[in-house]
């Protein structure tokens, strides 16, 4: 007994007119833990987590792959050897300058498999003339107005090295339209 209580007995004060004491608590009826000790509330908890989970069995069986966190860059001390390697003139020598043309004709040849691929999964006709539509106006917009443009500065052209370097540009324009063509033909059924 502590000191309030052995106080209250010498005294003869009922324990109901004493203070309360700080760590006590209210008790409510309407409490969902109301009349349970705490190992029945820890078993009403599994017996809930359990039910719960039962949905999620046959996921749960599936063995869970270890990570992996190669992914990240580990922490290296200036002493270490992969002390800033990206940072060195000799990665940067190492490194090609990027090709922004390549890239975009790269990104334009994906737009043409991914229209091609998604013109040979559709059955609707509709949706099947859309997506060629689709393909034939990117085609137009990227290659075939710059085509026209330079056809017709190579007909006013005075020199020879601007006819020299206009042809170049037909040729290409020309090479990527052809390219363009081959992957619609490649990933596309042929209509019958």
């Amino acid at each position: 007994m502590n000191n309030i209580q052995q106080t209250a007995h010498t005294i003869c004060v009922p324990e109901e007119e004493l203070p309360v004491r700080a760590n006590m608590r209210v008790i409510r009826r309407n409490h969902p833990n109301y009349g349970m000790s705490t190992d029945d509330v820890a078993d009403r908890n599994e017996f809930i987590r359990c039910y719960l989970m039962r949905e999620f069995e046959a996921l749960m069986m599936i063995e869970a792959n270890e990570q992996d966190d190669s992914f990240y860059v580990p922490d290296y001390t200036v002493a270490d050897d992969g002390y800033s390697a990206f940072n060195t003139v000799d990665f940067q020598r190492t490194m090609e300058p990027f090709d922004a043309y390549g890239y975009a004709m790269g990104k334009i040849m994906e737009r043409v498999k991914n229209l091609a691929i998604l013109y040979s999964a559709l059955t609707r006709d509709e949706g099947r003339q859309n997506t060629l539509r689709r393909f034939n106006s990117l085609v137009e917009y990227e290659f075939r107005e710059r085509l026209l443009g330079c056809v017709d500065r190579f007909q006013t052209a005075r020199t020879d090295e601007q006819k020299e370097s206009l042809k170049k540009k037909i040729g290409e324009l020309n090479r990527r339209i052809i390219e363009c063509r081959k992957i619609w033909e490649r990933h596309a059924p042929r209509d019958v």
